[in-house]
């Protein structure tokens, strides 16, 4: 395995970009939780002091202005949509998700889930790419006893039996919107020579809650209190088993159709 080079980093350390020579081979992460144009007021724990503010009908430059250059691309969003936010089409606002006391329309974050990925789909379907584009649907995640911001923890150590784990109700509607917007796009993109293919890990990850980061979001937790409350991300993924097999499988389609 060849050591990389760094070539690009943002402001904020979150789009990255890597250069193997002897491969002649550039790899981008590009940060775009949303795909559209976004404002967010978070810290790096999730901690919002006020609503996101989306242009759902803005594609976001950060991936768009790349686009073009790229051979392979994995695309991929879900979760942000569940925050509270502002939703902004042709320069007004139209509504928004989670906004008491805003005096505006509560139009639910399906609303701007359909939109944002009908505008992704509408360009790439209509961009003539030449390159491979994944749509990779959203993952389930295993939070028991509280979520993300009130405690919620994944302790399971083993993968689950079959049917152990049942899909939650908001990551059912993410999937849902997500093979309806690409099968919408998938009937029209042949026809102008666009290579889009979807990666479906939803219902196979949800056999695996022991795939997480859990307390070990940041190094050492415990390094210093044995017994302190942290954080647990069951959320991302990172042991060896599901990250393997979604490589497998994308080199599969890159080698093989």
């Amino acid at each position: 395995v060849e050591q990389p080079v760094q070539i690009h980093q943002d402001v904020d350390s979150k789009s990255k970009r890597w250069h193997f020579q002897s491969y002649n081979l550039t790899i981008s992460n590009i940060w775009s939780p949303f795909l559209v144009k976004a404002a967010t007021f978070e810290d790096i724990n999730g901690v919002s002091t006020a609503e996101v503010q989306l242009h759902l009908d803005k594609l976001d430059k950060k991936w768009l202005d790349i686009y073009p250059s790229l051979d392979y691309m994995i695309i991929s969003t879900g979760k942000w949509f569940l925050k509270a936010a502002v939703y902004h089409e042709n320069g007004v606002i139209v509504g928004c998700h989670l906004c008491p006391g805003k005096n505006l329309i509560e139009l639910g974050f399906e609303y701007a889930y359909k939109k944002t990925l009908h505008y992704v789909m509408d360009f790439i379907k209509t961009s003539k790419h030449k390159g491979l584009i994944f749509f990779r649907t959203s993952t389930p995640d295993h939070f028991k006893n509280g979520e993300w911001h009130n405690g919620g923890t994944c302790p399971k150590t083993i993968p689950a039996k079959e049917g152990e784990v049942k899909i939650k109700d908001l990551n059912r509607i993410l999937r849902n919107i997500e093979l309806e917007e690409f099968e919408k796009a998938s009937a029209k993109v042949a026809n102008n020579e666009v290579n889009l293919k979807l990666l479906d890990f939803t219902n196979l990850l949800l056999s695996r809650p022991d795939g997480h980061p859990g307390p070990y979001r940041q190094f050492q937790p415990y390094s210093k209190n044995k017994t302190a409350i942290v954080q647990n991300d069951c959320l991302h993924w990172c042991i060896p088993g599901p990250i393997d097999f979604w490589n497998d499988v994308i080199m599969e389609i890159v080698v093989n159709g």
